[in-house]
């Protein structure tokens, strides 16, 4: 087990400089002087030189990238062109509002799709699979600036159950944040329970299928042993990759949900940074995104090891 892990961690470590060099790469190729940005647009020539000195803007590409991943590796992220606060701060406002909404998208998601997708595996081709099917295509095709809106105007508008936007930190008020949550939350995790739900119905029909799976229905096991005891366990890796992608795509994608629902996340930072050319800001809210994907996809490749040991053994990786 240890073997593998540390290869999946040499994999992480390699995909993540791959990830920091694209990332700057990418920036640089951003139409626009990063110098006039920080200057204004009433700047000289003596000034923008001044500026361009100052952040090591003449070096060599090369030479700054180095000097970009050194201060990386410490921490430092640089500084906000727009705001002139730090990167790494920036982000440590914004990070945890959206990790909070991308939990609460997965319970729910996870709440709905497991149990639904199991059942209608067992009773395949029944009335209840025909519903399910139907309901995570719906799921998938709902778009979620559409959902949003509907939830604002059915449970703010109408009802007045709900705030229709904002955020309030759970330390000041747990009720306010729940309720200022959950519908962003839900118009996320609708969207993934529909994918998580048909990919468990399928990964179980596959695992129900197996031999060992008809072994011990032999065995005289009862139909409720043979599926939480033998099959769940094989059938939810798949499940758990597909849960691992998304929740790094919940991170550093849930702009459109954080605008609806004017949520002060990492989404709409990503966003607020493109839109107003802050390069050092751009680069460590995407290096952030991109550890993320990273780290998730370690975690899930260890919890291979707990569904299912015999994945750590020579070749079965």
């Amino acid at each position: 087990m240890f073997e593998f892990l540390v290869r999946r961690a040499v994999i992480s470590v390699i995909t993540l400089f791959v990830a920091s060099l694209v990332v700057f790469t990418g920036v640089r190729m951003i139409p626009g002087d990063p110098a006039r940005v920080l200057a204004g647009s009433d700047a000289d020539d003596a000034g923008l030189e001044a500026i361009r000195e100052k952040y090591g803007l003449k070096d060599p590409v090369p030479v700054q990238y180095a000097r970009w991943v050194g201060l990386a590796i410490r921490g430092d992220l640089g500084e906000s062109i727009r705001t002139r606060q730090s990167v790494a701060f920036t982000v440590a406002r914004k990070l945890p509002i959206t990790i909070e909404l991308a939990c609460f998208a997965i319970l729910i998601a996870v709440g709905i799709a497991i149990p639904a997708g199991v059942f209608a595996a067992v009773r395949r081709n029944s009335a209840w699979d025909v519903v399910t099917s139907a309901i995570s295509l719906c799921g998938v095709s709902i778009p979620n600036f559409w959902l949003g809106i509907m939830l604002i105007m059915f449970f703010s508008v109408r009802l007045g159950w709900l705030p229709a936007s904002g955020f309030v930190p759970w330390w000041e008020d747990p009720v306010a944040n729940v309720q200022r949550m959950l519908m962003p939350s839900v118009v996320l995790g609708t969207a993934l329970a529909a994918v998580l739900m048909r990919q468990t119905r399928n990964a179980m029909i596959e695992v129900l299928s197996a031999d060992y799976i008809r072994t011990a229905r032999a065995k005289g096991l009862a139909d409720r042993a043979v599926v939480f005891r033998h099959a769940i366990r094989n059938g939810l890796i798949p499940v758990v990759t597909i849960l691992g992608l998304q929740m790094g795509a919940l991170i550093g994608g849930a702009v459109v949900t954080e605008q609806i629902f004017v949520v002060p996340g990492f989404g709409r930072l990503i966003v607020e940074a493109v839109f107003t050319r802050d390069y050092p800001l751009v680069q460590g809210v995407v290096l952030i995104t991109a550890s993320a994907y990273v780290v998730v996809n370690l975690l899930v490749d260890i919890s291979y090891t707990v569904l299912n040991p015999r994945i750590t053994r020579p070749g079965a990786a």
